[in-house]
């Protein structure tokens, strides 16, 4: 009679032992690599996920704190297209472009861009339409809207309709690619989100030389115009600027439930001393049975 108790006792100790198991070797529910310096690693696997990039304000190289955006970037994974005999990888992103300024101060985001490397921090090569309409290579390309004849370009469609690349004014300096309604990084005479609109979305398009299968996005900037309203003491009135990105990591949407140290030290010890006991009285069993 006493063959359950051993049985229970060792139900309790591999329930213990598979906890601990458990605890170990979790895997990590978050998505992408995420850098100390603030970049953000991407690879196939992150198809599907979503994270977010808070900008900051900025005038003449003077914080507005009053004057923010939101972008939520969703990787709708990779595809390859043949150009020309060459092989292209196209990353695209939903964008959701969001102007969070505060009720004193109005503005509109009109122009969104950030750097693209290998994990090893070395240049990818970006490519833009040409003025011809054909695909050319480089990193300072010319712009592209989204057209059927556009496959294996960097482009963009839905809020802002071009993709190219170059500079953002007030400091901010130069940039792999940016996103607008205009031919250049500084905007556009309209184009983009106020304050007051509700977010608006746009599907970016990276086309990257060659077979890529991870990248690494950094220097997330965007640009700010019609800048109207105050600021602690001070007013604006059409004035432009620009913002600094800081990626934020996502939550876990399902995170493993993991028991809690003390109770998986419980299991252990309760397995042991059933364990304990039911050995004590074996010999005690062996003898009547004899």
């Amino acid at each position: 009679m006493f063959r359950p108790l051993k049985q229970v006792a060792l139900a309790f100790s591999a329930l213990g032992c598979f906890s601990i198991y458990t605890a170990s070797a979790a895997p990590a529910a978050s998505a992408f690599t995420f850098f100390e310096d603030g970049s953000i690693g991407i690879d196939q696997s992150d198809q599907s996920k979503s994270f977010t990039v808070n900008f900051d304000g900025n005038w003449e190289g003077q914080d507005v704190a009053g004057l923010s955006s939101e972008a939520v970037f969703t990787f709708l994974g990779f595809s390859s297209v043949e150009n020309d005999s060459k092989t292209i990888t196209e990353a695209r992103f939903e964008i959701l472009l969001d102007n969070t300024s505060s009720d004193s101060l109005n503005s509109r985001s009109s122009a969104l861009g950030f750097d693209v490397t290998d994990f090893l921090g070395e240049s990818l090569d970006l490519l833009f339409a040409s003025s011809s309409g054909n695909s050319s290579q480089g990193r300072r390309g010319g712009s592209s809207s989204e057209t059927p004849s556009n496959l294996g370009v960097t482009r963009s469609s839905g809020l802002f309709s071009e993709a190219t690349s170059g500079s953002f004014p007030n400091q901010f300096g130069a940039v792999d690619v940016c996103f607008t309604d205009g031919n250049k990084c500084q905007g556009a005479g309209n184009g983009g989100v106020y304050r007051d609109d509700e977010p608006e979305t746009f599907e970016a398009t990276l086309a990257l030389s060659g077979e890529v299968e991870s990248f690494v996005m950094s220097n997330f900037g965007i640009r700010y115009q019609s800048i109207d309203g105050e600021d602690g003491d001070r007013s604006f009135i059409g004035a432009s600027g620009t913002g600094t990105g800081t990626v934020i990591p996502p939550s876990s949407d399902n995170p493993k439930k993991v028991p809690e140290p003390t109770m998986t030290f419980a299991l252990l010890l309760l397995g042991g001393n059933l364990l304990r006991q039911s050995r004590k009285r074996q010999p005690e069993l062996v003898g009547k049975s004899g």
